[in-house]
């Protein structure tokens, strides 16, 4: 069942053993999401910036992914994963056994495939149709970065209904592309996992939670440019 397997089949529907070349192994990232520095959970409050905060949803869309050996020799997944909190294990496909020095990912979804027509994917698939939506339209494409809350504007300490926002990061320009440096190995007596923290504290860094708090692609440039910014620095090694 798995695309990278030599003997995949796209009609199976029962995993009866994938078989792969001499040093290829299916590999998983591991996503743990962090707020307040306690683990990310959406329908729940948080101080954002000395704001109560109430974090609706939060999702994002990974792809891209390539790991970087010392020699500079890279690899890459043609994966596109749609991280959200509650799920924190993702298949990436499989990768040559190694040592490898570097992970690079992107936040987004490269240009040709955010402009592709998304009802061409499966139900269920990351790049179809979503609930809540995950994408504008042809001319926009996808939402790289879906945040939607309420924030506290009236400093009472609950936040309310006219504190409604929503921070929806995406067209081509706003893709991220992260580089984390960290040791990966990959092989038969290997985990063959990437262990990666996202910050959300680094994302919402300088952003006024109680006045300036919503973008839709490009309505709202210097957030826009300003999350761009964040998103950047928010990974990091799972210690």
């Amino acid at each position: 069942m798995d695309p990278d397997a030599l003997n995949y089949d796209p009609e199976a529907e029962v995993d009866a053993g994938c078989e792969y070349g001499d040093a290829m192994y299916p590999m998983e990232m591991h996503l743990h999401q962090y707020l307040n520095a306690t683990s990310l959970v959406e329908e729940q409050n948080y101080v954002i910036n000395g704001v109560t905060t109430y974090i609706d949803l939060i999702q994002f869309y990974v792809s891209g992914i390539t790991l970087v050996n010392a020699e500079g020799e890279s690899f890459s997944s043609d994966t596109y994963l749609l991280v959200k909190p509650e799920t924190e294990a993702y298949a990436i496909g499989s990768f040559p056994a190694g040592e490898y020095t570097k992970v690079i990912f992107n936040i987004g979804i490269d240009s040709l495939t955010n402009h592709a027509d998304p009802s061409q994917y499966n139900l269920g698939d990351p790049l179809g149709a979503q609930t809540p939506t995950m994408h504008w339209g042809w001319s926009f494409g996808y939402i790289f970065v879906r945040v939607d809350g309420e924030a506290d504007t009236d400093a009472d300490g609950t936040p309310d209904p006219a504190g409604v926002f929503e921070m929806h990061v995406g067209e081509d320009r706003y893709m991220v592309t992260v580089e984390v440096e960290m040791p990966i190995t990959v092989g038969e007596n290997a985990e063959n996992i990437v262990h990666l923290a996202a910050d959300w504290d680094t994302f919402f860094s300088g952003v006024d939670m109680a006045n300036d708090n919503t973008v839709h692609g490009t309505d709202n440039i210097p957030l826009a440019n300003l999350l761009f910014d964040n998103t950047l620095l928010m990974f990091s090694p799972e210690d």
